[in-house]
């Protein structure tokens, strides 16, 4: 049975560029190897870490402003979107009206809110001992630079 001109173009095709992109990756990598850019990060002399936590403090701001906006959210009252409380008055609607599979499915969602609260909370406690760290980071930072 004879293939399709089609099907051997193709193969050809794919084994040409894989072998002109092998061809070429090696004196590309040669070529970097020296860089400064591939030598590894240099470790800080007074604290021997390489700058790490640096992206997590530039965003402790950020994280806690959407933490504060989600618990908001949960805390706020029946008109507020999103809140437990909402939930609550949709799950009791729901019962009075005798839809119990609906009911069901909303108590199950009014749980999960409900045990989300706790944890953002928690979350919110350790964000702001991470803020802690950083500024005290951020202090060794300009005091070790002077000398």
């Amino acid at each position: 049975m004879q293939r399709p001109k089609t099907a051997v173009a193709g193969l050809l095709t794919g084994l040409t560029l894989a072998g002109s992109l092998l061809a070429t990756a090696g004196p590309a990598n040669a070529a970097n190897a020296g860089s400064p850019a591939s030598a590894p990060a240099a470790t800080s002399p007074k604290t021997g870490h390489k700058g790490h936590g640096k992206s997590l403090c530039e965003r402790v701001p950020h994280i806690e402003k959407r933490i504060n906006k989600a618990l908001d959210r949960l805390n706020g009252d029946a008109s507020t979107r999103g809140s437990i409380a909402r939930m609550e008055a949709r799950v009791n609607k729901a019962h009075s009206k005798g839809h119990d599979e609906v009911a069901t499915f909303l108590q199950d969602r009014l749980t999960h809110r409900k045990e989300l609260k706790p944890n953002l909370t928690r979350k919110l406690r350790d964000l702001k001992a991470v803020a802690t760290w950083c500024e005290k980071k951020k202090d060794d930072a300009k005091g070790g630079s002077g000398s």
